[in-house]
């Protein structure tokens, strides 16, 4: 078979999903031709997207000693270069820089140093050029309209912010980032009777107690076996990747419910019968308004993902969302002596609506802050922006937070 013969079976196995096929042809293609180009760049794109980005700077390295302005090689290694935190700013720039005059219509280029720009160099007012080129060529990148978005609010371009999440909503109007800068935009523009119909204080978004789980005597007990289910779990992670979550200090149970402890499948069996009825509560809502997005994008069934915050004295959550849900929520299991009522500093409490990820706050967006409490149960639909308030002093803040999907 000739060899580009051989590169065009290659993209097909890729094309069509048949990865270790068209991984195992590169590779027979590079025995016979070591510098081919165009198979060393098809393989480490195979390598990247499986996390073996060292492994495919390798081979562009090498393709581009056979091929120096190869468009394809110099793309692919720019994109690893600026997603690696350990890349120095100037370097990855350059390296954009010059795989977007070989290769200007590469929406992935583009959309790499849009958030090299906005994420690590501070550099938001530039980003928006290079989203925007983004988008001339994939007009329905939604991660990409999503990054351009923040990227205006951080501007305060509030028109141009809302405009964008218009058109992100045409396409999905139940995409959940989407929503959550529409709840921002809709405040900043003085039309804060919107951004609470979003929230749904009080209905979508409510204040709960969680029923006593079966078997135990009253909630204080449950907490008191909950609290030892918790600590005692083999998925317990100090610090655990704080640079994916919002957890500033502390400490993360992740996959909580991967347990047959009693206190841990009691909590699972309470929390679907206080789902079950948020949900039976929703329907003179969903009859008043049938289009609302969180009310029409109900799932006949769910699934869900579980894990536990243990936070000390200054640990937090910044404010964020939760992309992948439909509801949300946060349960608390103990809560420190620094958590009281009547505090003007709210030291623990959970605060709704202010957004993160670098957003300033806006005028007119309707902030509320609620004090947890042993037992309470906190349901929100998942484009709520939430955070936690630090708090000083001894003892722990343990909560259980969780995200129903469609299933």
């Amino acid at each position: 078979m000739r060899i580009e013969d051989a590169l065009r079976l290659v993209m097909g196995h890729f094309n069509a999903g048949r990865t270790e096929q068209g991984a195992a042809l590169c590779g027979e293609i590079l025995r016979a031709q070591p510098g081919n180009p165009v198979a060393n760049a098809l393989l480490a794109r195979h390598l990247h997207r499986t996390g073996k980005s060292a492994a495919a700077l390798g081979l562009l390295d090498t393709a581009l000693a056979t091929a120096p302005d190869y468009p394809a090689a110099h793309d692919l290694k720019a994109q690893i270069l600026a997603d690696d935190p350990e890349t120095e700013i100037p370097v990855a720039l350059d390296a954009l820089r010059r795989a977007l005059v070989l290769s200007p219509r590469s929406a992935g280029g583009w959309f790499a140093l849009g958030n090299l720009q906005q994420a690590r160099a501070g550099l938001p007012a530039e980003s928006v050029s290079a989203y925007r080129r983004s988008l001339v060529v994939q007009p329905n990148d939604q991660a990409c309209r999503m990054n351009l978005i923040a990227a205006l609010l951080k501007l305060r371009r509030v028109a141009e912010a809302d405009a964008a999440c218009d058109t992100a909503l045409a396409a999905e109007p139940r995409h959940i980032r989407a929503l959550a800068f529409k709840t921002i935009t809709h405040a900043a523009n003085g039309r804060a009777d919107e951004a609470e119909r979003l929230i749904g204080w009080g209905a979508l978004t409510r204040v709960l107690r969680l029923p006593v789980p079966d078997g135990f005597a009253d909630i204080a007990a449950f907490n008191r076996s909950f609290e030892a289910a918790i600590r005692g779990h083999s998925n317990l992670r100090e610090e655990w990747d704080p640079s994916r979550r919002a957890i500033r200090g502390g400490a993360i149970v992740t996959d909580l419910l991967k347990s047959d402890d009693p206190a841990i499948q009691a909590f699972k069996t309470a929390l679907d019968a206080a789902v079950a009825g948020y949900t039976r509560d929703l329907a003179p809502h969903i009859a008043e308004a049938p289009n609302h997005p969180h009310l029409s994008a109900r799932p006949a069934g769910f699934g869900i993902d579980c894990w536990a915050n243990i936070l000390g004295a200054q640990g937090h959550q910044t404010g964020h969302i939760h992309n992948l849900g439909w509801l949300s929520g946060v349960y608390y299991v103990t809560l420190p002596p620094a958590v009281f009522e009547d505090d003007a500093d709210q030291a623990g409490w959970i605060e709704f609506n202010r957004p993160g990820y670098g957003i300033p706050d806006y005028d007119g967006v309707p902030l509320r802050a609620t004090r947890p409490e042993e037992g309470m149960l906190v349901l929100f639909p998942s484009y709520v922006w939430h955070r936690t308030i630090p708090f000083d002093g001894g003892g722990e803040r343990i909560s259980v937070a969780f995200d129903l999907h469609p299933r």
